[in-house]
C-alpha cells in the first residue's frame, strides 16, 4: 500500500489537510459531503490543523449607578450633542452667475466669407446673416459683441476663435 517514495501516504495526508481546510473556510461544507473525519490510513497527529481562529466580538459592558434613597443623585454624564453636517447650497437657475461678453475684434486683413463661416461654426446660435452683420459692425467700429454667456463658455469660445482657420481675433470681457 505504500510506495517507495511514500506517495500514497502523502496523498492521504494532503486529502485530510484539504478536508480540514474546506471545513474551516466554508461554513456548511458537511452538506456537500466534506467531513472533517480522519481517514483510517492517516493519524490525526500527521495533519496540521490550519483553521484560523475566528475573531470574537468583545461584549459590551453596561454600567449601572445605584442610588440610595435620601442621598444626592449623581450627575448624569453629558451626552454628545449631534452636530449637523454642513450642506452646500445648491445652485439654481435663480442663482447669480456673472455673464461675459464674447467680442469680435475688427481687423483689416479679414476676408468676409471665411470669418463669417468661422463665427457660425463656433457660435451655432448665430445664423449666417447675423454673422455678416456682426462682421461689418466689427470692421466699422473696431469690435462687436457676438454673444453673452457665462465666463467658462466665453473663454472656450475665444480659444476656439483663436484656433480656427483663419484665425479670428476675439476677446471675453465681464458684462
Amino acid at each position: 500500500q505504500k510506495t517507495a517514495s511514500g506517495g500514497r501516504r502523502r496523498s492521504a495526508v494532503m486529502r485530510a489537510a484539504w478536508t480540514v481546510l474546506a471545513c474551516a473556510l466554508v461554513p456548511g461544507a458537511e452538506a456537500f459531503g466534506v467531513h472533517a473525519k480522519w481517514s483510517s490510513k492517516v493519524h490525526a497527529s500527521q495533519v496540521v490543523d490550519i483553521r484560523m481562529p475566528m475573531p470574537s466580538a468583545a461584549p459590551k459592558t453596561k454600567t449601572r449607578t445605584l442610588v440610595k434613597p435620601g442621598l444626592a443623585q449623581p450627575a448624569k454624564p453629558q451626552q454628545q450633542q449631534k452636530t449637523a453636517k454642513a450642506v452646500p447650497k445648491r445652485k439654481t437657475e435663480s442663482a447669480y452667475v456673472p455673464m461675459w461678453k464674447v467680442i469680435l475684434l475688427g481687423d483689416e486683413e479679414y476676408e468676409e466669407d471665411p470669418v463669417c463661416g468661422v463665427i457660425v461654426e463656433v457660435l451655432p446660435d448665430l445664423g449666417p446673416d447675423e454673422a455678416r452683420n456682426k462682421y461689418h459692425e466689427a470692421q466699422a467700429t473696431g469690435d462687436s459683441v457676438l454673444t453673452v454667456v457665462n465666463q467658462e463658455h466665453a473663454e472656450a469660445y475665444v480659444s476656439q476663435f483663436h484656433r480656427s482657420t483663419p484665425m479670428v481675433f476675439a476677446d471675453a470681457q465681464p458684462e
